[in-house]
């Protein structure tokens, strides 16, 4: 039988909402993410006819089946939060008077921040608070007499017989350090201003929004710029965005990096402290330092993410950048040694728990994300490339060795640029093909030199015609309906020029899709006019070897080959080919089955 599906739960869905609207303040932000919100379903610290309860360590208890909106939630969870940025979650006799001065202070102070409004239920009359704040109004309530409908909001917020300032003798252990609700406060206020700047220097929201120059991340990027030549040139390349609309549109949990924008998200809500966040920022950078993004070559995204996230983690620890985030992090000691593609190797042995993996953008959600093609994401990891090597250089000239080996090889590596794919395949041709011997001989003499007009002299002959007949190949070309005809073009054309570079006398042409179609003996001149193809079918690509194999055994091509297999490497999962052969791929497509022969990739 299927599973029954969850009903909806309407309380649960208004306390979420509430807490989503609270997040969204920056002068709450800080402390809403270090405190713990939860649905006190026990009913332990709030009543049936409670509402919210407040521990001095950050716990706020939820009355888990009462029905309100979002808004009245949100107001709730504010108070709660104001009270202990304040300092006023503690006992103080008589409990009830100092509960109800914080409360009211706080409710002010919610006001002056427009977040949501009281529960009907808990409304009370405006009462005069006094400048002294909580500590004369507190001193007021004990001596004067108080208003009936202000002592009922007090008691109506946690329920009769509780407090709302609960749990004030729970021992914190001495392994636990708590925030300093404070200091939170005083940050998001300092945020909250610089906001408030900011919307009164553009009352219509057009200007974009400009970075923050004491927030964490930035101040994390000072410090690699400063203090950590490796990574101080790359980090001066790449904008911050600290966005937190801009991570819930893009699903971005803790960091990403958009690499072609030269972009670093840090989620504000993921609470990152600043060793914390320094680690994070240089995990992001490392990404685009060694061009991960167009490394994959047709590997399976998430694994390939997350196999990066395993060696660049090793690293960073062994280096000592910040320390890794509390909520965790992608590490194997055993992956120590371990380059990035044998990480994968091992990973995509077990997909399904591979698949259970989170990078810090999320469960199953890669963190380098973003356009991986155009001439914007190629001369940005080129920027990129330059920058981390040029803060090798610098670690190089102090002579001092801090960075790990795995770390350097990979720099180094990434310094040498690849052999380009149509440089292999000429070197292949070379291979396969050597220069035609030229004989000289007294048959047909050629001109006599002026110096010397007695002496004959002998000429230059063509090689024989068996000789230039025997420089032919093969090409099994992959014609199914999932080939790019750009490919197609790619592909004949540098077979074109590179056998007429090197005097192939004729080139054995095969069609394959589902079958194949033997296009007999053609010129290599020929394949650079237009040449129409048979198939776009299917894939099966052992028909034409099969029809390369039949023509070998009847003598009409040579049985070592050689034999050029052109496809984008959607075909069966082996390949009996009994000939010298190499593969033509495009840029990042892979093979199923292990090849034997060089396998070249378009680009």
């Amino acid at each position: 039988m299927s599973r029954q599906k969850a009903k909806p739960d309407p309380a649960r869905e208004a306390r979420e909402a509430g807490i989503a609207l609270v997040q969204a303040n920056p002068v709450l932000l800080p402390l809403v993410q270090q405190a713990t919100i939860r649905a006190d379903t026990d009913q332990a610290y709030v009543a049936e006819s409670g509402w919210v309860a407040v521990t001095p360590r950050g716990y706020l208890f939820l009355h888990p089946k009462r029905r309100a909106e979002p808004e009245e939630w949100a107001r709730l969870i504010a108070l709660m939060l104001a009270c202990l940025g304040f300092g006023w979650v503690r006992g103080r006799p008589p409990q009830a008077a100092w509960e109800l001065a914080a409360l009211l202070v706080a409710d002010r102070f919610c006001g002056d921040l427009k977040i949501g409004r009281l529960p009907e239920i808990l409304a009370y009359p405006p009462p005069h608070i006094p400048a002294g704040g909580e500590e004369v109004l507190f001193r007021s309530l004990c001596v004067e007499k108080v208003d009936p409908r202000l002592t009922v909001f007090g008691a109506a917020c946690c329920g009769e017989g509780r407090q709302v300032f609960c749990n004030l003798d729970e021992k914190i252990p001495s392994w636990v350090t708590p925030p300093n609700w404070k200091d939170l406060l005083a940050e998001g206020i300092a945020q909250g201003v610089g906001r408030a700047l900011e919307i009164a220097a553009d009352p219509g929201g057009n200007a974009p929004e400009r970075p923050r120059p004491n927030s964490p991340a930035q101040r994390a990027k000072r410090r690699l710029i400063d203090h950590y030549p490796l990574l101080g040139a790359l980090a001066a390349g790449f904008d911050l965005e600290e966005n937190l609309e801009s991570c819930r549109r893009y699903d971005i949990q803790v960091a990403a990096i958009d690499v072609g924008a030269r972009r670093i998200w840090i989620n504000p809500a993921a609470g990152l402290k600043p060793d914390e966040t320094l680690f994070v920022f240089a995990h992001e950078l490392l990404h685009a330092g060694l061009n991960h993004a167009s490394r994959r070559r047709g590997r399976d995204p998430f694994l390939w993410n997350a196999a990066c996230d395993f060696v660049i983690n090793g690293w960073l620890k062994e280096m000592g950048v910040g320390t890794p985030p509390v909520i965790g992090m992608l590490f194997d000691p055993d992956f120590a040694e371990f380059s990035a593609e044998e990480v994968y190797d091992r990973l995509a042995r077990d997909i399904r728990r591979a698949r259970k993996l989170a990078t810090l953008r999320g469960l199953g959600q890669c963190d380098f994300f973003g356009e991986e093609r155009g001439p914007g994401f190629t001369d940005a990891e080129s920027y990129c490339r330059r920058a981390l090597a040029q803060g090798w250089e610098r670690c190089q000239a102090s002579g001092r060795g801090l960075i790990p080996a795995g770390l350097a090889e990979a720099i180094r590596a990434l310094s040498q640029p690849p052999i380009p794919w149509d440089v292999k395949l000429a070197e292949w041709f070379d291979r396969q093909f050597p220069p035609p011997e030229y004989r000289r001989s007294y048959a047909r003499p050629s001109r006599r030199q002026n110096a010397t007009p007695d002496i004959p002299r002998p000429s230059t002959c063509q090689p024989p015609e068996e000789q230039r007949k025997s420089r032919v190949f093969g090409v099994v070309l992959d014609t199914s309906g999932s080939m790019q005809p750009q490919l197609l073009g790619k592909a004949l054309g540098a077979i074109a020029s590179y056998a007429i570079a090197r005097e192939v006398y004729a080139v054995r042409l095969v069609c394959c899709d589902a079958v194949a179609y033997d296009g007999g003996w053609v010129e290599p001149e020929q394949l650079l006019d237009r040449y129409t193809v048979k198939g776009r079918g299917g894939t099966v690509l052992q028909p034409g070897v099969d029809c390369l194999r039949g023509l070998a055994r009847r003598g009409d091509f040579p049985r070592r080959g050689p034999v050029l297999v052109i496809t984008d490497g959607y075909c069966e999962d082996g390949l009996e080919i009994p000939f010298e052969h190499a593969f033509l791929l495009p840029e990042g497509g892979r093979l199923p089955f292990p090849a034997r022969g060089e396998v070249f990739g378009v680009k």
